[in-house]
């Protein structure tokens, strides 16, 4: 309902169309009457074919029904009479071009409807709907020559005018209907952009997504963790309709044989590698690359260094007395590349040391030669005071993968939405990854077995260790099934049975043993396969003293 003049919009629109209407029937008066004068004669009303057509009149007794006097020529008549079959197709079509025998049955239809209103017809209800026949009476009365045309121009502008003023009212916020408006239209757009934001987000179907990564600084891969939960979407669309978020979860690993048991368990839906050595057990356990850590630093190599002013000019000047200073066993660039660097040689090995220690070792003095993972171009400029002995060739690349775990329309999502990442997600100063290709880890791998399998001829483990297989003995590898697990002193007694049904026992320290193979209890070990590898002469007086991570490997 609308408030200007007092009526309502039903009743507005009535009064709009009886003005129309008498516009209309005055304009089309003169019309008829000259062109049925011309073809019927005068009084043209007489002629039989009109007096059919014309109202019955009341007849005296004895007289007949004959029409005296000109009929009431109202708006039905004279409709009825341009449209009836014996005058329109030869009489009144040639003289109305343009006009339509469907547009006169319309207008008469249009009289009806508003002679019998009786206020449930929906033509009444909008303004919108009297338009068109408002259009068809101008362009009648422009055929036939009425000024009445002019007439139904200005009811047509009034009435849009009205419309426009209507509808400024509820924009403007001064009719009741504003409320209602405005609401709608931030529903719409909301709805619209809601419905964009979902096409064009990445769409993963599992309601959670594991990243793991060896590296123990997770605050730097929070950002990634924010932006995946914000970026992805559920699939099917109810499931975003309803409000659901996919669960990003970020996860470390206390040690690098953890990260390789959760990547075996496929327990990470992606991988952030950061090491060589966990990205390529990542391959192995079928995560597909699909990016590279570090891209600002592709060049990376293992280092072996001394002080400038040390004697050893390379490699060949090592002799049993040199002090080499390496780090934990699982590290790519400062134990297993080393250890294939000097394969063969008996060298003093002390482990377990970072960076920095291995650094503060060789400057001080206490270490002849330090290994590290560095950029030869730049090492000396960053290192003043040392000097590089040999270099191992370039590294490959650590992975950013994918679980094949997943399916292949998740996996293509998860790479969209990683490889799309601001710089503030994957920039150098939080997750650190960027488009790369696909590394090869071949020769790596060689590398890793070799430093793997020397491990086997360290013993007597304690701060300082020399590397010398002799070439009398041979490293053997017994693969099994673990029987039992208990405490035998400070060790840890485990006994295997092998594929031929040999039972053997090996003793290893718990700390060793929490290296290798992850578990909350001793129990959790029963059933696990495993492979061990010592030189072949210590089978000979069991149990085996294991002394090194890497001479025990258990599965998940």
């Amino acid at each position: 309902m609308t408030e200007q003049d007092g009526l309502s919009q039903q009743e507005w629109l009535s009064l709009t169309l009886n003005q129309a209407l008498d516009g209309l029937r005055d304009g089309l008066r003169s019309f008829v009457v000259a062109v049925l004068e011309e073809k019927e004669g005068c009084p043209w009303y007489g002629h039989p074919r009109v007096q059919r057509m014309l109202p019955v009149q009341p007849v005296a007794d004895g007289g007949e029904a004959y029409a005296s006097a000109p009929p009431v020529l109202d708006l039905a008549l004279l409709l009825k009479l341009i449209g009836s079959d014996c005058y329109w197709y030869r009489t009144f079509s040639p003289r109305l071009p343009g006009i339509s025998r469907w547009q006169i049955d319309s207008l008469r239809e249009l009289r009806n409807r508003v002679a019998h209103n009786d206020g449930n017809d929906p033509l009444f209800t909008k303004d919108s709907l009297l338009v068109s026949y408002l259009d068809t009476m101008e362009l009648l009365l422009q055929v036939v020559g009425s000024e009445q045309a002019v007439v139904i121009s200005r009811i047509r502008t009034a009435l849009q005018l009205r419309r426009r003023r209507f509808v400024g009212a509820i924009v403007l916020g001064r009719s009741r209907w504003s409320f209602p408006f405005w609401f709608s239209i931030a529903v719409l757009f909301g709805a619209i952009f809601w419905l964009i934001d979902y096409s064009l987000a990445p769409r993963v179907a599992s309601r959670t997504l594991v990243v793991g990564t060896p590296d123990s600084r997770l605050e730097r891969y929070l950002p990634l963790e924010q932006f995946l939960e914000a970026r992805l979407r559920p699939t099917p669309i109810w499931r975003a309709f309803r409000g659901e978020k996919i669960n990003v979860r970020i996860e470390g690993a206390r040690s690098y044989p953890e990260a390789v048991a959760n990547l075996r368990a496929r327990r990470w839906d992606v991988l952030l590698g950061f090491s060589p050595v966990v990205s390529m057990e990542g391959v192995q356990a079928g995560y597909r690359p699909i990016a590279g850590m570090f891209p600002g630093d592709p060049v990376y190599r293992s280092i072996l260094f001394t002080r400038k002013d040390s004697k050893l000019k390379d490699l060949q000047g090592i002799t049993n007395t040199t002090r080499l200073a390496l780090g934990d066993f699982f590290s790519a660039t400062k134990y297993y590349v080393p250890m294939s660097l000097l394969k063969g040689r008996s060298i003093n090995i002390v482990l377990n040391l970072s960076t920095a220690e291995i650094v503060e070792q060789v400057r001080t003095g206490n270490a002849d030669i330090g290994a590290m993972a560095g950029n030869p171009l730049r090492f000396e400029r960053l290192n003043p005071g040392l000097k590089i002995l040999a270099t191992s060739t370039p590294l490959p690349q650590s992975i950013v993968g994918l679980s094949p775990d997943l399916s292949d329309l998740d996996r293509d999502q998860i790479q969209r939405a990683l490889l799309n990442a601001p710089p503030s997600v994957r920039g150098i100063d939080a997750a650190n990854f960027g488009p790369a290709a696909a590394p090869d880890y071949r020769l790596f791998s060689r590398q890793v077995s070799e430093g793997k399998a020397f491990s086997a001829c360290l013993r007597n483990q304690s701060h300082s260790l020399r590397m010398h297989c002799p070439a009398t003995d041979r490293i053997s590898q017994v693969e099994g099934w673990i029987d039992s697990v208990v405490h035998d002193g400070e060790r840890v007694r485990i006994q295997l049975t092998t594929a031929d049904r040999q039972t053997m026992f090996v003793l290893i320290k718990r700390s060793i043993l929490e290296q290798s193979a992850v578990f909350n209890l001793l129990s959790d070990l029963r059933g696990r396969s495993l492979k061990v590898l010592v030189l072949q002469d210590l089978w000979r007086n069991p149990p085996v003293l294991l002394e090194t991570p890497h001479q025990l490997e258990i599965k998940p």
